[in-house]
C-alpha cells in the first residue's frame, strides 16, 4: 500500500485546517505576523491574555525567537484542546452503546459518509436512481401517455446534464424531497415519479409532495420544450414545502 509520511501529512493537515477555519487571518494570524521585538511587545499588550488563557501563560516573558512555538501552541489549542472534552463526551457516549465508536475507528473508511461531508454533485444517471416510476397497466391509454412524458423527461435531464437551462438536478430533489442532497443512508422511501391527466382548457403545472416524496407530471408531454418550461415554472415559482 501506499506509505504516509505521518510527519508531513500531520503538517498538511494542520494548514488545511487552519486555511479551512481562517485562523491565518484572526488572532492566531497576528501571533504568526510578529517579526520583531515592537511587534513582540504590541503583541503582548494586545492579545497577552487572550493567548495566556490558550495555555502559554509564558507570553508575557518570551521572545522573538519563540513564537513559532507560541503559534503552534495556539493553533493546537484552538483545534484541539479547546474542543478535546466536547469530543470526549461524543465518543464516549458512542461507547456506551456496543462500543459503537471503536467500531467506527477500526472501520472508519466505510463511516467517512457519516461523518465527513463527501457531497458530490448530482449527475443524470444518480438522480435517476433516486426514483422509482408509477406507472398505470401496460396496454392502456394512460400507460402509453405516461411513456410520452417519460421521454420527454429523459430529454429534460438531458439538458440539465449538459448545463443548458439554469435547472439543476439540485433544484428538482429539493421541489420534490425538500432536501438538497440524498442522505448519507437514503430516503426512508424511495421517492417517485407519478402522473395526472391535464383536464380540458385547463392548464395544471407539475407539483409535488415532500411528505410522501413524489413528483407529478402531466400526461402525454411529448415536447422536450413543453415540459422544460411548466417544470422550470413550478420550480422557480414556488414557496418551498408547498404545492404549486
Amino acid at each position: 500500500g501506499h506509505q504516509i509520511n505521518l510527519p508531513e501529512f500531520g503538517g498538511l493537515l494542520m494548514i488545511e485546517v487552519q486555511t479551512s477555519m481562517g485562523i491565518f487571518e484572526g488572532k492566531a494570524g497576528q501571533i504568526l505576523q510578529c517579526k520583531t521585538a515592537e511587534d513582540l511587545s504590541a503583541l503582548q499588550q494586545d492579545l497577552g491574555d487572550w493567548i495566556s488563557e490558550c495555555g502559554v501563560p509564558g507570553i508575557f516573558s518570551a521572545t522573538i525567537g519563540e513564537i513559532p512555538k507560541i503559534y503552534s501552541y495556539v493553533v493546537k489549542h484552538y483545534i484541539f484542546l479547546r474542543t478535546a472534552k466536547m469530543v470526549n463526551q461524543f465518543t464516549e457516549g458512542m461507547n456506551a452503546f456496543g462500543k459503537l465508536w471503536d467500531l467506527v475507528r477500526n472501520n472508519w473508511i466505510a463511516f467517512l459518509p457519516c461523518f465527513t461531508n463527501m457531497r458530490t454533485p448530482l449527475t443524470k444517471s444518480s438522480f435517476k436512481a433516486i426514483f422509482k416510476y408509477e406507472y398505470s397497466p401496460r396496454g392502456t391509454n394512460h400507460r402509453e401517455k405516461e411513456e410520452d412524458t417519460i421521454y420527454s423527461w429523459e430529454l429534460v435531464l438531458n439538458l440539465i446534464e449538459d448545463k443548458l437551462t439554469e435547472l439543476t438536478f439540485e433544484d428538482l430533489l429539493i421541489f420534490i424531497t425538500g432536501a438538497d442532497e440524498v442522505p448519507t443512508l437514503g430516503f426512508p422511501n424511495k421517492p417517485s415519479i407519478d402522473f395526472y391527466t391535464q383536464e380540458a382548457g385547463v392548464r395544471r403545472l407539475p407539483y409535488a409532495s415532500t411528505c410522501a416524496m413524489t413528483l407529478f407530471l402531466p400526461r402525454g408531454i411529448t415536447e422536450e420544450q413543453e415540459l422544460h418550461n411548466i417544470l422550470n415554472q413550478s420550480v422557480k415559482d414556488s414557496w418551498g414545502f408547498l404545492k404549486v
